[in-house]
This record gives C-alpha cells, sequence and structure tokens, in this order.
C-alpha cells in the first residue's frame, strides 16, 4: 500500500492477492482462467467493500468520507509495478491487460488506486485499517509518502488498531514497544530465550530489575 497526499486529494494504491477476495463468483473463460474483459464491476465491488470500506483514514482528528474516486484492474503475479509509488501509479492509470491472455485467478492480483477529499497535504493523517477478512493472517506493507518530508515505511501485522503515518518520537516508540513485545510472544524460541535468562535469579526484586 501506498498513501501519499497531493494538494486536495489524498491518493492510496493497494494490491492485494485475488485469491483473499474470497466471497465472490469471478468471471472465467475456462475454469480458473479469469475473464478479465467482463471482471470490472466485481474488481470494483470487492475493491469498495473489502479494501476501502475496511480502512478509515483520518486527516487530524476528523475523518475522511469514502473515496471519491477508484480504479481497480488486475494485475500478474509476475508484475513489479508496486515496488514504488511511480511506478504502481502508472501502471494502474495505463492500459489494462489484454482481453485474450490466460489469466489465472489464484495466482493473480488486484489493484486499486483510491483518491481521497482532504483539506490540506500537510495534515497529520492516521489510518485504521482492518483487513483481517482477507486471510487468516494479513501483512500490510505500507508507504506513506508525505511533501517535504522523508518517506515512512510500516509493517503492520493482522488489526494494528490506529496508526499514525507521520508519527511524534514518542508515539513511533510506543509502536516499537507493541510490536516488540507481541513479536518475542509470536516465538517459541523467543520465550525460550527469555526464561533461559530468568533462571540464575532467585529474588524477585533483582528479576524484575
Amino acid at each position: 500500500m501506498f498513501v501519499k497526499p497531493e494538494g486536495d486529494r489524498l491518493r492510496v494504491l493497494v494490491r492485494v492477492p485475488l485469491r483473499s477476495i474470497t466471497e465472490t463468483q469471478w468471471p472465467e473463460t475456462r475454469p480458473g482462467l479469469l475473464d478479465i474483459s467482463r471482471a470490472e464491476p466485481q474488481l470494483r465491488a470487492a475493491a469498495l467493500s473489502q479494501i476501502a470500506g475496511q480502512l478509515e483514514i483520518l486527516e487530524g482528528d476528523r475523518r475522511l468520507d469514502q473515496p471519491s474516486a477508484a480504479i481497480v484492474k488486475v494485475g500478474l503475479l509476475s508484475d513489479r509495478s508496486f515496488d514504488s509509488y511511480d511506478q504502481a501509479l502508472a501502471h494502474i492509470t495505463g492500459p489494462p491487460l489484454p482481453d485474450n491472455i490466460d489469466f489465472v485467478t489464484q495466482q493473480g492480483m488486484m489493484d486499486a488506486l483510491f483518491e481521497y477529499a482532504i483539506q490540506s497535504q500537510d495534515a497529520a493523517f492516521s489510518i485504521h485499517p482492518n483487513f483481517m477478512m482477507l486471510g487468516v493472517t494479513v501483512q500490510t506493507t505500507l508507504r506513506f509518502l508525505a511533501p517535504n518530508r522523508p518517506e515512512r515505511a510500516f509493517s503492520l501485522h493482522n488489526y494494528p488498531g490506529l496508526v499514525r503515518l507521520d508519527p511524534r518520537w514518542f508515539q513511533a516508540a510506543g509502536r516499537f514497544v507493541v510490536e516488540g513485545f507481541f513479536h518475542i510472544l509470536d516465538g517459541a524460541d523467543h520465550l525460550l530465550f527469555l526464561f533461559c535468562l530468568i533462571i540464575p535469579f532467585r529474588c524477585l526484586r533483582t528479576l524484575a530489575l
């Protein structure tokens, strides 16, 4: 996902695997092959309900309305356009894939561009994503490109809660603490390491310190 404020609009570019959209009956040319020419209504409905509908964006304390514009198309698994914002934007706004290719639905991607009306590109933006309907576990890579500021990169796991896209130092530190805590709990080797560390201690006060 790329998020970029530009003038009076906020652009959000998203790529998800088509196989994560589980409640859609895709039109097919043959079993397992997507009929690209007839898939636009299903793609748009899935993007608006399962992506934009599950993404709350705030400008300061004000929640943004639903996107004022949306472009949705399919992409090949081998396509590398989402390596950068400019490439992803050119891909989504460019010509669609030809209808006559054999597009394997389970190996394809759904690419979407959403545009939200904003008051200022220099505002403090936050997002509240809830993409858990896309999979048992969800890993979201997000890059925030604010004007005249360094790019911010985020790796969000499952349901991350409210994410401030240009956080103050103490807000960033707090997120590191939370992510680190759950990262430790996520692995048996981490817990075993902590257990080995506390074995030598006999005094509760020393252990706490």
